[in-house]
């Protein structure tokens, strides 16, 4: 490999301690290690492989990965999540706390009080928050390990598996839940999971359903019986590139099983003996010769709804995956109901005809054409906003993309890092401090040089 070195020295920006990171440059060269150090032109970085701390020009870097941990602590007592769809196409999420003719307020776990520009709004969808079920890892004390002691191991805030072997785990699911992680690999994709399993003393039980995940296919299997489920997918394209956002939600009150990746719907199965399946056990195997991490596990009761639908006609026993990546390239988020300006979408598919006068913890009070109302936040799906006179940010050299752990993606001018915080500013929410921990991913050179002003 060849590396872009800098030998000179900067003042640089000190990171918090990690483990495991990621460089990416844009000669498609990789470098594993720590991130040490930042400034406005170079990465400070730590190898095994390399003798000293050398310092790459950013202008050569594409993105740097870090290991991120999402933290629930915010949500635990939240009704609601927000997701600000900005004009530059980035998202934030968080719990909504004020609106008025200038600012957006957002309460948010990796940045405290957040204050958005309207102007630079373009939607606020809203969805209700869910009780957590469980949330980690944690430790691998937390789980049961089936098989080799050693096959699974505990680092970083990530489980990580390098050999062949299994760990479980009683949830006590609901009847619509969903679970969430994110998961890595090298070269291709082979993992299997197994949900509602009522055996968790070994890596074959004969009950529950077992999810394999290889190479572009999904599958289904009924353990009781060995059968295939019949699911319907959506068009087949390309694996992920070694890391991907996995969700599964089950609705025992419709019989569905569905997959999806990085939010988009992969495809769908349907059970009518579902309600026969009742453990509570999650167990995830792994292979030999297959390195694999799972981390930001998320297992939450679930509402039971979906904006999209699995698209083909046709059942396919193996289901391909539905994905557009390339790494650094954000999938974009679904897009909500059209509405005429000025209603609003209910969670139940009413629609209201009113302007927001304000938030109050979980209420939102909006004047009607007839009268005032007030009701939970959690119960209004999108809240309308004037599209008129609407402001996109203007580029600037300098500016980088940011991935949170929790799906959040905006553009910042990278200004500071210490104590655990990177600090930015933007045009859009103005200066933050942001949680270190919270950084899934980090991209510069984001812009073609011509739109640099």
């Amino acid at each position: 490999m060849k590396f872009p070195i800098l030998f000179f020295i900067l003042t640089a920006f000190c990171f918090a301690a990690q483990e495991t990171a990621v460089v990416h440059f844009e000669n498609g060269d990789q470098l594993s290690g720590n991130a040490v150090a930042l400034n406005l032109q170079t990465l400070t970085w730590q190898s095994e492989l390399l003798k000293d701390q050398p310092q790459f020009k950013l202008d050569q870097i594409k993105d740097l990965q870090l290991p991120s941990k999402l933290d629930n602590s915010l949500a635990q007592d939240a009704g609601h999540e927000a997701v600000l769809e900005l004009t530059n196409g980035n998202t934030v999420k968080g719990l909504l706390t004020g609106l008025n003719d200038k600012e957006i307020h957002l309460n948010t776990w990796y940045a405290g009080k957040m204050v958005f520009d309207r102007l630079k709004v373009k939607s606020i969808n809203i969805s209700r928050k869910n009780k957590t079920l469980y949330s980690g890892p944690n430790g691998i004390d937390d789980w049961k390990v089936i098989g080799d002691e050693n096959c699974w191991t505990y680092s970083n805030n990530e489980l990580v598996s390098d050999g062949s072997g299994s760990i479980a785990r009683d949830i006590d699911f609901t009847d619509e839940i969903e679970i969430g992680y994110d998961f890595s690999w090298k070269g291709m994709l082979k993992s299997k999971l197994i949900i509602f399993t009522s055996d968790i003393t070994t890596a074959t039980p004969k009950s529950g359903y077992e999810i394999s995940f290889e190479s572009s296919l999904i599958r289904i299997r009924r353990l009781s019986d060995g059968r295939l489920l019949v699911g319907r997918s959506s068009p087949r394209r390309e694996q992920p590139n070694e890391n991907a956002r996995i969700t599964i939600r089950v609705s025992r009150q419709t019989k569905t099983i569905m997959v999806l990746i990085d939010d988009e719907l992969q495809c769908t199965w349907n059970d009518g003996d579902m309600n026969d399946i009742k453990g509570k056990g999650l167990m995830f195997n792994s292979e030999n010769n297959t390195q694999s991490k799972l981390s930001n596990i998320m297992i939450s009761e679930w509402e039971g709804q979906l904006d999209e639908v699995a698209s083909d006609e046709i059942d396919f026993q193996e289901q391909r995956f539905n994905l557009r990546f390339q790494r650094g390239v954000p999938v974009p988020p679904t897009k909500a109901q059209e509405l005429p300006e000025g209603r609003m979408l209910l969670a139940n598919g009413d629609t209201l005809e009113g302007e927001v006068l304000g938030i109050e913890g979980e209420m939102i009070k909006i004047k009607t054409p007839f009268t005032e109302v007030t009701f939970p936040v959690h119960r209004i799906n999108n809240i309308a906003l004037k599209k008129a006179n609407l402001e996109t940010p203007k580029l600037y050299q300098g500016d980088v993309r940011a991935v949170l752990a929790d799906g959040s993606i905006f553009v910042f001018r990278l200004e500071d890092v210490k104590d655990g915080k990177i600090i930015g500013f933007s045009q859009n929410f103005g200066r933050a401090d942001f949680l270190q921990s919270a950084f899934k991913r980090i991209e510069f050179n984001i812009y073609p040089k011509p739109k640099f002003k």
